[in-house]
């Protein structure tokens, strides 16, 4: 099935009001092919009078009533016209938006590595750019089409009625036109889906400059990525110049077809009228269909590409629809601090991001509830993949994870995520004010818990500097706060869930030495009774740990205390040692 005819399928519940347009439609092309055959009948009665010697009074008096049929007519055809536009209108905006909205809706079920795989400019392009070619199809391209469809079939049969001869001679053109129409829209889908996904890459392309302004300023790699983006725009450039060539072909082809049409009417009209056997009125008549027909043949042949555009376009929205949604088995939910103390286990863990290379073989840790522990190790080393697999972003291959002995596969999502709490080293501010921004993980949160929280962060002193304290509104993902403060508001964020699991993935690598201590005393009274689990590049933050993991190459190399390992002199020891003589770790 294709992308249209699936969307035409799904848009079942708008086929009534679909059906009223056609009707609406249809009305206002019957008054416009009676126009003609109206103006013929004024042409043959003005030759008739002149022929006749008549007056120009008695001319006109033959005709009045021929003339305000013609206004009614004219009339009628701009009403129609105008309803059957408006009613798309409403049918297209209900539509897109429903299509819109599944679309969105869909991406927050779709698993985190589907993310990974995808470029977030690509994303973007088909919720903005391949939505709106949508939009304008159904808008502008459905009317037109049917429309000219209806103006084609009436004009054609009106000049069969007046003249069958010159008729389907007329016709025999059209349809040459016709073929020639439909070998271009074909090879016209192949360039949109071409244009569209060039366009997709393009908008990727600006998306990381944007982003990775300052990175790219501090290295000076102005002009490679200037280079890059010119090839990305090359590309583009050539698919939308191919794409332009095909649409724009469509007038030219349309024009030919319709001058010789009107030198047929003209050679072929003119004998039969010195034959006697038509009109000059008929004649008349026949050049104004001529124009009812060639002018819908050339909107429609350009419709007809909009819609090859509009199909690679749906291809594209619904192959991230068609993307299975992260299935969520688990029916269980877990408690809180009160009846379960957070105990974390793993038994036998094998993982891989593709079965084919597994990383992780064996893994068995057991987390008491309660208690704080350390994950150290080299970048790279799988310490923020341990995290992940407890908040089942990814989930394993073999073996299982249990929190408080349940497997969290058996658990929803949503309990797992309202018990275990995650504070990353990537801020993620969204626009809005600092309170919205705090208050994310407890809607329902009063503006003195969240200040509590801010204080705990030791965030309440810079939110009070600023103009609208609380209410200060966050624009451009939190640009305007230094990127310590934006790490405080996620720790504060965190705080106010008040998760029975906190993982904290380098959560005060951004601040300050200074504030890093406050912090870290804030962190050890929300920390006291329940699991923490901590990853930090800084070992002098995680002396204190109950126990520490010592992570190479996904493999647990070493467990203990700080003073434990140190006394082993394994792994670990070397890590201490190279921070303390002042490495990076």
């Amino acid at each position: 099935m294709s992308p249209l005819h699936r969307f035409l399928m799904e848009s079942k519940s708008q086929w009534g009001w679909l059906a009223l347009l056609i009707l609406a439609l249809i009305t206002a092309a019957m008054f416009e092919v009676s126009a003609p055959v109206l103006l013929g009948k004024v042409v043959d009665a003005i030759v008739s009078g002149l022929q006749t010697d008549q007056d120009i009074n008695t001319i006109f008096a033959s005709i009045d009533t021929i003339i305000l049929w013609l206004i009614a007519i004219y009339g009628g055809h701009a009403l129609f016209t105008y309803f059957g536009e408006y009613m798309m209108a409403s049918i297209g905006s209900k539509t897109v938006l429903a299509l819109r909205t599944r679309m969105s809706t869909h991406l927050y079920s779709l698993p985190i590595e589907y993310f990974h795989d995808h470029q977030r400019g690509d994303l973007l392009s088909r919720l903005t750019s391949d939505l709106d070619a949508v939009a304008e199809t159904i808008g502008e391209g459905v009317p037109g089409l049917v429309s000219a469809i209806i103006g084609i079939i009436g004009a054609t049969a009106m000049m069969i009625w007046i003249s069958p001869m010159l008729g389907i001679s007329i016709i025999a053109i059209i349809c040459i036109g016709i073929l020639c129409l439909t070998w271009l829209s074909k090879r016209a889908r192949r360039v949109y889906l071409k244009n569209q996904s060039a366009l997709g890459a393009f908008n990727s392309g600006i998306e990381e400059i944007v982003v990775g302004k300052p990175i790219i300023q501090t290295f000076g790699l102005e002009e490679t990525t200037t280079n890059q983006v010119n090839i990305l725009n090359d590309n583009l450039f050539k698919s939308m110049r191919s794409a332009a060539f095909t649409s724009q072909l469509v007038e030219p082809l349309v024009k030919f077809l319709n001058q010789i049409t009107y030198c047929l009417v003209a050679i072929q009209g003119g004998l039969m009228v010195l034959r006697g056997s038509i009109s000059i009125g008929d004649i008349q008549a026949f050049f104004l269909y001529v124009g009812q027909v060639s002018d819908p043949l050339s909107r429609s042949s350009y419709i007809l590409t909009k819609f090859q555009e509009t199909s690679a376009a749906l291809g594209r929205i619904y192959e991230v629809i068609d993307t299975p949604s992260e299935i969520d088995t688990g029916k269980k939910t877990l408690g809180d601090t009160s009846t379960h103390k957070g105990t974390i286990d793993f038994e036998h863990v094998d993982f891989g991001y593709t079965p084919s290379n597994v990383f992780m073989k064996d893994i068995n840790i057991h987390i008491p509830g309660g208690s704080m522990v350390a994950i150290v190790g080299p970048t790279g080393a799988g310490k923020s993949t341990l995290v992940n697999l407890i908040m089942r972003f990814y989930d394993i291959i073999n073996g299982r994870i249990t929190i408080d002995g349940v497997d969290i596969r058996d658990v929803s999502r949503e309990s797992l995520h309202n018990t275990v709490g995650m504070v990353l080293q990537d801020a993620w501010i969204f626009t809005g004010t600092i309170a919205d921004n705090i208050g994310y993980g407890k809607p329902n949160a009063s503006r003195e818990e969240i200040e509590y929280v801010a204080k705990l962060a030791m965030a309440d002193h810079f939110i009070r500097t600023l103009p609208d304290g609380y209410d200060t509104v966050l624009k451009r993902g939190g640009d305007d706060l230094s990127q310590g403060q934006r790490q405080l508001i996620t720790i504060a964020r965190a705080f106010l869930a008040d998760p029975t699991i906190l993982i904290l993935d380098e959560a005060t690598a951004n601040v300050d030495t200074r504030t890093e201590v406050e912090v870290q005393k804030a962190m050890n009274t929300l920390l006291k009774g329940r699991t923490s689990i901590v990853i930090a590049h800084r070992l002098s933050t995680i002396k204190n740990a109950d126990f520490l993991l010592v992570v190479e190459n996904g493999t647990i190399v070493e467990q203990g205390t700080h003073h434990e390992l140190i006394e082993r002199g394994g792994h670990y020891k070397e890590l201490y040692e190279n921070y303390a003589a002042g490495m990076t770790v």
